[in-house]
Protein backbone atom coordinates (compact mmCIF):
# COMPACT_ATOMS: atom_id res chain seq x y z
CA UNK A 1 0.00 0.00 0.00
CA UNK A 2 0.66 3.69 0.15
CA UNK A 3 2.27 4.95 2.67
CA UNK A 4 0.99 8.72 2.01
CA UNK A 5 -2.11 7.09 2.51
CA UNK A 6 -1.74 5.61 5.40
CA UNK A 7 0.01 8.89 7.42
CA UNK A 8 -2.23 10.64 10.08
CA UNK A 9 -4.05 13.38 8.83
CA UNK A 10 -3.26 16.20 11.56
CA UNK A 11 -6.13 17.76 13.40
CA UNK A 12 -7.21 20.90 12.00
CA UNK A 13 -6.82 24.14 14.26
CA UNK A 14 -9.66 24.74 16.91
CA UNK A 15 -11.61 27.79 16.77
CA UNK A 16 -9.90 30.37 19.05
CA UNK A 17 -11.56 30.47 22.36
CA UNK A 18 -10.90 34.40 22.93
CA UNK A 19 -13.59 36.47 21.20
CA UNK A 20 -12.51 39.81 20.45
CA UNK A 21 -15.99 42.51 21.37
CA UNK A 22 -15.50 45.81 21.72
CA UNK A 23 -18.53 48.21 21.70
CA UNK A 24 -18.49 51.95 20.67
CA UNK A 25 -20.78 54.96 22.32
CA UNK A 26 -23.50 56.21 20.26
CA UNK A 27 -22.71 59.02 17.47
CA UNK A 28 -24.01 61.84 17.68
CA UNK A 29 -24.41 64.50 14.72
CA UNK A 30 -24.16 68.27 15.35
CA UNK A 31 -23.14 70.30 12.35
CA UNK A 32 -22.02 74.16 12.07
CA UNK A 33 -24.04 76.77 11.12
CA UNK A 34 -22.06 77.61 8.25
CA UNK A 35 -22.96 77.64 4.90
CA UNK A 36 -23.19 74.35 2.53
CA UNK A 37 -19.71 73.02 2.47
CA UNK A 38 -17.73 69.50 3.53
CA UNK A 39 -19.32 67.62 6.32
CA UNK A 40 -17.03 68.19 9.20
CA UNK A 41 -17.30 65.48 11.85
CA UNK A 42 -19.43 65.96 14.91
CA UNK A 43 -18.51 66.64 18.90
CA UNK A 44 -18.94 63.78 21.34
CA UNK A 45 -21.42 65.70 24.07
CA UNK A 46 -23.60 63.45 26.29
CA UNK A 47 -27.24 64.31 26.05
CA UNK A 48 -28.75 60.77 27.60
CA UNK A 49 -30.53 60.29 24.64
CA UNK A 50 -27.61 59.36 21.83
CA UNK A 51 -29.35 60.53 18.99
CA UNK A 52 -29.32 63.54 17.27
CA UNK A 53 -30.81 66.66 17.72
CA UNK A 54 -33.60 68.70 15.60
CA UNK A 55 -31.09 71.51 15.08
CA UNK A 56 -27.84 68.83 14.15
CA UNK A 57 -30.90 66.96 11.58
CA UNK A 58 -31.77 70.52 10.18
CA UNK A 59 -28.17 71.59 9.49
CA UNK A 60 -27.18 68.20 8.01
CA UNK A 61 -30.06 68.82 5.86
CA UNK A 62 -28.78 71.95 4.73
CA UNK A 63 -26.02 70.73 4.20
CA UNK A 64 -26.42 68.03 1.61
CA UNK A 65 -28.92 70.68 0.10
CA UNK A 66 -31.96 68.52 0.50
CA UNK A 67 -33.56 70.77 3.07
CA UNK A 68 -33.92 74.84 2.34
CA UNK A 69 -36.24 75.95 5.24
CA UNK A 70 -35.83 77.72 8.57
CA UNK A 71 -37.63 75.26 11.17
CA UNK A 72 -38.72 71.86 11.36
CA UNK A 73 -42.14 72.77 12.34
CA UNK A 74 -42.14 73.63 8.17
CA UNK A 75 -42.48 70.05 7.46
CA UNK A 76 -45.65 68.90 9.74
CA UNK A 77 -48.00 69.51 6.46
CA UNK A 78 -45.93 67.38 4.73
CA UNK A 79 -44.75 64.76 7.72
CA UNK A 80 -48.92 64.62 8.12
CA UNK A 81 -49.98 63.74 4.52
CA UNK A 82 -47.20 61.18 4.58
CA UNK A 83 -48.74 59.90 7.71
CA UNK A 84 -51.74 59.85 6.69
CA UNK A 85 -50.51 57.68 3.57
CA UNK A 86 -49.00 55.12 5.54
CA UNK A 87 -52.19 54.96 7.83
CA UNK A 88 -54.30 54.46 4.20
CA UNK A 89 -51.78 51.77 3.11
CA UNK A 90 -52.14 49.93 6.66
CA UNK A 91 -56.03 50.37 6.00
CA UNK A 92 -56.30 49.18 2.42
CA UNK A 93 -54.25 45.92 3.11
CA UNK A 94 -56.08 45.10 6.18
CA UNK A 95 -58.95 45.64 4.37
CA UNK A 96 -57.96 43.40 1.69
CA UNK A 97 -56.80 40.76 4.82
CA UNK A 98 -60.46 40.85 5.77
CA UNK A 99 -62.39 40.85 2.31
CA UNK A 100 -59.43 38.06 1.53
CA UNK A 101 -60.29 35.74 4.72
CA UNK A 102 -64.41 36.18 3.98
CA UNK A 103 -63.97 35.35 0.34
CA UNK A 104 -62.55 31.92 1.85
CA UNK A 105 -65.86 30.98 3.95
CA UNK A 106 -67.80 28.70 2.20
CA UNK A 107 -70.94 30.06 0.80
CA UNK A 108 -70.09 33.41 2.10
CA UNK A 109 -68.02 34.77 -0.33
CA UNK A 110 -70.56 33.77 -3.81
CA UNK A 111 -73.40 35.07 -1.23
CA UNK A 112 -71.72 38.50 -0.48
CA UNK A 113 -70.87 38.54 -4.81
CA UNK A 114 -74.49 37.76 -5.11
CA UNK A 115 -76.08 40.77 -3.39
CA UNK A 116 -73.54 43.02 -4.97
CA UNK A 117 -74.70 42.09 -8.58
CA UNK A 118 -78.38 42.58 -7.15
CA UNK A 119 -77.43 45.61 -5.59
CA UNK A 120 -76.02 46.80 -8.93
CA UNK A 121 -78.74 45.54 -11.35
CA UNK A 122 -81.28 47.37 -8.90
CA UNK A 123 -79.55 50.63 -9.30
CA UNK A 124 -79.34 50.45 -13.01
CA UNK A 125 -82.51 49.63 -13.51
CA UNK A 126 -83.76 52.53 -11.04
CA UNK A 127 -81.47 55.04 -12.13
CA UNK A 128 -80.12 54.24 -15.73
CA UNK A 129 -82.64 52.88 -18.10
CA UNK A 130 -84.94 55.83 -18.41
CA UNK A 131 -83.75 58.73 -20.19
CA UNK A 132 -85.23 61.11 -17.82
CA UNK A 133 -83.49 59.82 -14.76
CA UNK A 134 -80.55 58.97 -16.64
CA UNK A 135 -80.03 62.74 -17.03
CA UNK A 136 -80.98 63.57 -13.18
CA UNK A 137 -78.38 61.30 -11.83
CA UNK A 138 -75.71 62.37 -14.25
CA UNK A 139 -76.60 66.07 -13.15
CA UNK A 140 -76.43 65.31 -9.43
CA UNK A 141 -73.10 63.56 -10.72
CA UNK A 142 -72.02 66.97 -11.79
CA UNK A 143 -73.09 69.08 -8.80
CA UNK A 144 -71.42 66.57 -6.28
CA UNK A 145 -68.28 67.04 -8.61
CA UNK A 146 -68.40 70.85 -8.63
CA UNK A 147 -68.97 70.76 -4.90
CA UNK A 148 -66.24 68.59 -4.22
CA UNK A 149 -63.56 70.16 -6.98
CA UNK A 150 -64.61 73.52 -6.83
Amino acid sequence: MNAAAQAPVPPADPPEAESTTTTTPPLELQLTQDAPGPLQAPEAKPDGGGGVQPEGLRTLLQQLGVFQSQSLEQLLPALQILGLAVVAGVGLKLTGAVLGAINELPLLGQLLQLVGLVTAIQFVARNALQQQKRAALLARIEQIKTNLLG
